[in-house]
């Protein structure tokens, strides 16, 4: 398949994801994590039926770098919140240290078995695997969470908390990743820092270009000159740290929060970028998956399967920390951390961000544990989670299925068209009450 079908393929993908927003689309179609895409990348690329040639996959690398970076925009905005509730703070230093905890477990069990069963790779290569495995092991998706919490109407006190746990898990993965790219900048000759100082940079790179973004969107907001400064920005946030060999998803996601936490239209602006994040996501997993070759190295297997059982052990520990310390999830299941084992976009998305940046059997490795993980994840983690909130009784019965999505319920935020309600058919964002602050004679492009 040459670039011009594939192409084609991807703009038929990104069609299928706005679909998807607007809700015309039939229930059940997707799973939670996007994990079929990822397969049908792999059944239609290289490693498998080969349809798409190599040639035509480097020649989307520019785009998909793009793309990554703009979904961690997207998910640094919307970063803690869930719709328009603010996860309160001391929960969110606890979920981003819990999953900063669950990738460091990873990444401790992985450079120890690499240490002794794959003698090919030096010191440095090491690092680099146990870091980018463990980055793709710390996430627990958010669209798996709100899948089961919409699709069987649940609400409480549990559901709240396991909707804190996994907004505030994207920042793990993300935080991992710009460490591990900060390990090899290309700037090293230059400036010879300490990795710690580069991954510094790297957020500070998003905060400084967050910040001019805040002060070009001004007090007078307006729908089309928004779009050129976020654009604008954006690219030269991921261009600035590509240069120096960093990491663009962690210089996009800090840009994110930035303008999320310092804009007086955070909520515009979220409404504004949301419905971009399903078309954007559908072609980004078809990429990751076309890119995955379980053929990569000889060790790859066994590291996955290493991966694979320590991110349980991971999320297991996880759930019974919050049945410690959180009184909304005490009288739960012990078994709370299989719900938490779904990952999907982000945790794919650094995948295929280091398979690009380190091609070779590092990268490829790391993007097969992330494709592992969100396969495994989808067929443990949502019915696990719903068990859980069954037990809860939080979780209500089932409404009889109906043909098509509608406009029925979605969150404000990533997940939510604007002007749509809240996560359980709240009531409209404040963007959407004010009319998104923009002048009526507007239009989105």
């Amino acid at each position: 398949m040459n670039a011009v079908w594939l192409l084609m393929g991807l703009l038929v993908l990104s069609y299928l994801g706005s679909s998807l927003v607007g809700g015309r689309v039939l229930r059940g179609i997707g799973l939670p994590s996007g994990a079929e895409y990822v397969v049908l990348g792999f059944v239609l690329g290289p490693s498998a039926l080969g349809l798409l040639e190599p040639s035509s996959l480097a020649a989307f690398e520019p785009v998909a770098g793009v793309a990554l970076g703009w979904l961690a925009l997207v998910v640094g905005l919307d970063f803690g919140f869930v719709g328009s509730r603010r996860v309160r703070p001391s929960r969110m230093a606890l979920c981003v240290l819990m999953s900063l905890l669950t990738g460091g477990a990873v990444a401790a069990a992985v450079w120890f078995a690499a240490a002794y069963g794959a003698p090919s790779l030096d010191r440095g290569d090491r690092v680099l695997l146990a870091a980018g495995v463990g980055a793709v092991s710390a996430e627990t998706t958010r669209h798996a969470v709100l899948w089961v919490t919409q699709r069987y109407s649940a609400s409480g006190k549990l559901s709240d908390l396991i909707a804190d746990i996994a907004d505030c898990d994207d920042l793990g993965p993300l935080l991992m990743m710009g460490g591990a790219f900060a390990l090899v900048p290309q700037a090293t000759a230059q400036w010879p820092i300490p990795f710690w100082g580069w991954t510094v940079v790297t957020a500070l790179i998003g905060v400084v270009l967050g910040l001019i973004a805040v002060v070009l969107l001004g007090s007078d907001f307006r729908l089309i000159q928004s779009w050129g400064v976020l654009l604008g920005t954006s690219l030269l946030t991921m261009g600035t740290s590509a240069r120096v060999g960093l990491s663009p998803l962690f210089a996009a996601f800090a840009m994110g929060v930035t303008i999320a936490a310092m804009s007086r239209h955070r909520d515009e602006i979220v409404a504004m970028v949301a419905p971009t994040e399903r078309p954007v996501i559908l072609p980004a997993l078809l990429l990751a998956g076309a890119h995955v070759n379980p053929k990569a190295a000889p060790f790859l297997p066994w590291i996955v399967a290493i991966a694979l059982g320590a991110r349980l052990v991971g999320k297991l520990a996880t759930g019974l920390v919050f049945r410690v310390v959180s009184p909304e999830a005490r009288e739960t299941s012990p078994w709370l951390g299989l719900g938490l084992l779904s990952s999907g976009a982000v945790a794919m998305s650094v995948g295929l961000a280091f398979a690009l940046r380190f091609p070779g059997p590092v990268g490829h490795t790391v993007l097969f544990a992330a494709a592992a993980a969100a396969v495994f994840g989808e067929l443990v983690g949502p019915q696990a989670l719903r068990a859980t909130l069954r037990k809860a009784g939080e979780l209500a019965a089932p409404e009889r299925e109906s043909l098509f999505f509608g406009r029925g319920p979605a969150r404000a935020g990533r997940d939510a068209a604007p002007g749509e309600g809240g996560e359980r058919g709240g009531p409209p964002s404040p963007a959407a009450q004010r009319g998104g602050g923009m002048r009526n004679e507007e239009v989105s492009p």
